[in-house]
């Protein structure tokens, strides 16, 4: 039999086959199927840094809108489950996988400013 292994990013995989960065790594049964039909690792969908900006600013609204206008200003706050925002949703992905599969996931993470990446990182 032949010798596949190879290395990538430090981690030595067990042949060169890597699920690249798609819709797939969003569900654990489908990384599972990934494993299953031969892939070494994962690289997760990627994260964009102004998907994250994008985000960021809408939950500031949603918590400074109008709470000047009255004491029950708290009640325009959205709730927290409804605002669980895409990084944390993310980690929470990865974590899932890595209970699923016993091969490498890899986040994804796409910045488009100076340092942007390494900040959201």
């Amino acid at each position: 039999m032949v010798d596949l292994t190879t290395t990538y990013l430090g981690l030595k995989l067990s042949n060169p086959v890597i699920a690249a960065a798609s819709p797939l790594s969003r569900k654990a049964d489908n990384a599972k199927r990934l494993e299953d039909a031969g892939a070494a690792a994962i690289v997760m969908y990627s994260l964009f840094e102004e998907q994250i900006i994008h985000e960021s600013r809408e939950l500031d609204h949603f918590l400074t809108r109008a709470t000047n206008v009255s004491a029950e200003a708290t009640d325009y706050f959205p709730e927290q489950e409804i605002f669980n925002l895409e990084p944390d949703r993310y980690i929470e992905l990865v974590r899932q996988l890595k209970k699923t599969v016993k091969i490498p996931v890899i986040g994804s993470l796409n910045g488009v400013s100076p340092g942007g990446w390494t900040k959201y990182a």
